[in-house]
């Protein structure tokens, strides 16, 4: 799954590079809720290619590579594509929630998620996350929560709480002993001690049940790949609702201005 990475990598990081910011602006309001839910739809939108050049391929007897067929081989692709952290799958109402673990803002907007969910009907609204971090060690977090989303159902919104809150802790420790934070590449930067476990080793501990020791490489191969995989669809659901940095927040399809608890809410009772 490195060559997602490799493929989006110089996109990716201009995405999220452009400043993180708490509100962001869409090119097209409205557009598509649900659009990219593989349990509503076998077809998803792709922005990778144009309609002439989808029509061009079908003339030469080809076809543009879909990440639905892509990722097929994957047991919890859909898990992947589409990290549903509350709610029904097949809700109405759609919350695409867009973080960049490396923005200091993620951890208030997913705040403001969690105190909206509250008053969320569960039948009715369903949150997905997905996530394109400037900082590589976004990737590995991203992708416990997706494992987290299946195998430990219902643990998922805690583990973001804590994996966003950590992040920033140990940034300011860092700050504080060394005079400067380093970028999290891998999961060695992203500790104030080098006693200390990585942030999502040290959460295979907490899930419930937690990870046996033994199982711990493997479920850490599997958060690089899955979050490979969802940083790809993020890249891809940014372009589609033209999201211009992260974190954002689209509710039904639209981009919100500023991420609130109410705001949300706000933005579901609108026609």
């Amino acid at each position: 799954m490195r060559k997602y990475a490799a493929a989006i990598l110089c996109f990716g990081l201009c995405l999220a590079g452009c400043g993180p910011k708490e509100s962001a602006q869409s090119a097209a309001p409205g557009r598509g809720t649900n659009s990219f839910n593989p349990y509503l739809h076998e077809r998803l939108p792709n922005v990778r290619a144009s309609a002439a050049d989808e029509q061009m391929l079908q003339q030469m007897g080809m076809q543009v590579q879909r990440i639905e067929g892509e990722a097929a081989y994957r047991q919890h692709w859909p898990n992947e594509l589409y990290p549903v952290v509350f709610g029904d799958l097949r809700a109405p109402h759609e919350i695409l929630v867009l973080l960049d673990f490396a923005a200091p803002q993620s951890e208030k907007i997913w705040k403001a998620m969690t105190e909206a969910s509250r008053s969320l009907s569960p039948a009715q609204t369903k949150i997905v996350v997905l996530a394109n971090s400037r900082e590589n060690y976004g990737t590995d977090l991203m992708g416990l929560a997706i494992w987290i989303s299946y195998a430990r159902s219902g643990q998922t919104m805690p583990y973001l709480s804590h994996a966003l809150s950590r992040w920033n802790m140990i940034k300011a420790e860092q700050k504080r002993v060394k005079g400067h934070a380093v970028p999290f590449t891998n999961e060695y930067d992203a500790v104030a001690n080098t006693t200390d476990y990585p942030i999502h080793y040290e959460y295979m501990a907490k899930v419930r049940p937690p990870v046996p020791t033994k199982d711990e490489l493997t479920v850490a191969k599997y958060c690089y790949d899955a979050g490979n995989v969802n940083l790809y669809q993020a890249v891809q659901i940014s372009l589609y609702y033209g999201v211009k940095s992260l974190p954002a927040v689209i509710v039904d399809g639209k981009v919100l201005e500023t991420v609130s608890a109410d705001t949300v809410a706000n933005a579901l009772k609108q026609p």
